[in-house]
Formats: C-alpha cells, sequence, structure tokens
C-alpha cells in the first residue's frame, strides 16, 4: 500500500508539472527571473528603484514591431516591452508624435503602474479655466508626471487610464483629470472608455495588456 500510495503521488506531481509546462507562458513573466516572452533588456521589478527610460521615436517603432509580430504565425504568446518603449508607441497613438527632446520624457514602472514624466504647455491644459486655483501658482511650461494602468477593453480597443496626475508636483484632484484628459484627446471622448482614460488603439489580436517586472506584457489571442 505505500508502495502504491507513492506510485501515485509521483504521478500525480508529473501530472502537475506538465500542465505547468503547457501553461508556462502565462505565468512565468510574474516570476522574479522569468525567462520568456522577446524583452531585450533587464526589468527593474521587487522592490528595485525605477528605471526611468527615455522615450524616443526609435521606441515607438521598436514596440510597433514586436507587437505586429504577435499577429504572425508563429509568433511567441506575448512580448514584454520596455517602459519607455511602451509609453512611446501610446504617445504616437494619442498624439501622433513623440514631445520634443527638449522635454526629456521619460517613463518608467512605479508601484505597478506605467509612469510617464514631461514636461507641458499648460495652457495647452485648458489653464485657468480648467485648473482654476492651481493656475496661479505654476508657470506657462511646467513639469508634468502621470500614472495609470493600462488594459484592452475590446478587440482592437485599449485604455491607458490616468489615476494620478501632478503638475510641478502639484497634486492634481482626481475630480479634475477627466477634465485634462478631454483637453489632449482629439475629438469626441470615445463611448466605452472609462472618463479618466485615453484611447489605445491596438492591433485586433492583442488580448490583454499586463505590466509586471517593471514591463509591459502584451498578449497575443490565442489561435
Amino acid at each position: 500500500m505505500g508502495c502504491a500510495r507513492r506510485l501515485g503521488c509521483l504521478v500525480g506531481l508529473a501530472g502537475l508539472v506538465g500542465l505547468a509546462w503547457v501553461t508556462r507562458d502565462r505565468w512565468t513573466p510574474w516570476l522574479p527571473s522569468a525567462v520568456g516572452g522577446t524583452g531585450s533588456a533587464d526589468a527593474s521589478g521587487g522592490g528595485a528603484a525605477p528605471v526611468w527610460g527615455l522615450v524616443t521615436p526609435g521606441g515607438a517603432s521598436h514596440a510597433e514591431h514586436l507587437i505586429l509580430g504577435l499577429g504572425q504565425r508563429p509568433s511567441p504568446p506575448y512580448t514584454q516591452l520596455l517602459p519607455a518603449d511602451f509609453a512611446a508607441y501610446l504617445l504616437m497613438d494619442i498624439s501622433g508624435r513623440i514631445p520634443p527632446a527638449a522635454d526629456s520624457t521619460r517613463a518608467a514602472i512605479v508601484d505597478q503602474r506605467l509612469a510617464l514624466r514631461t514636461v507641458v504647455d499648460v495652457d495647452r491644459l485648458g489653464g485657468r479655466a480648467v485648473l482654476g486655483p492651481l493656475a496661479t501658482v505654476i508657470g506657462k511650461r511646467e513639469p508634468l508626471s502621470l500614472a495609470g494602468t493600462v488594459d484592452v477593453v475590446r478587440p482592437g480597443v485599449g485604455e491607458f487610464r490616468v489615476e494620478e496626475l501632478r503638475i510641478h508636483d502639484l497634486p492634481v484632484p482626481s475630480a479634475l483629470i477627466p477634465q485634462l484628459i478631454h483637453r489632449i484627446e482629439n475629438g469626441a471622448h470615445p463611448p466605452g472608455i472609462a472618463q479618466n482614460g485615453l484611447l489605445l488603439n491596438v492591433p485586433p489580436y492583442v488580448a490583454d495588456i499586463r505590466i509586471a517586472r517593471g514591463r509591459v506584457a502584451v498578449y497575443g489571442a490565442a489561435p
């Protein structure tokens, strides 16, 4: 009986190992030392200090190349992007351009959220009409930082939900964030997108976007 029990345990353990191997593409990005995807640089995860990468047009092109690769067959189940590259891809989709190099736009993963910091023309955000008393204590061009989460709303449509926004290191009240979002957008606010969300167009085969281990992991739909 003891031998039979041990044999049964071994069979059960082998089955669990097999299941873990088959589904490895879904859980390996969350391991501290995961190996997988197509990321090309070390991630800052755990308690490590955020790594603020420069947002560049080249980064946007690199991110687009990796995301488009998910639509090819065969393709990896996911790709891991550096925060700065994904932020560049996001900004190109939202505004059609990367902020000038003089603004030194940078991005990082902070507290499991995508964070960006740059310099903006405050008047483009609505000035006193939107910012109210806050506009009286800031200049015409000021540092701006924001942080939020990324998700796929439906096939072909994602969103970047801005949860925190600061101008000149002064926190913008949550109630004002949707108004600033609408000033950034081109045209009417898209239906189905959160009021604090910015539309992100993604290929229809992108199934999920997650933040893990200092990277942005973009998952393709199962074939």
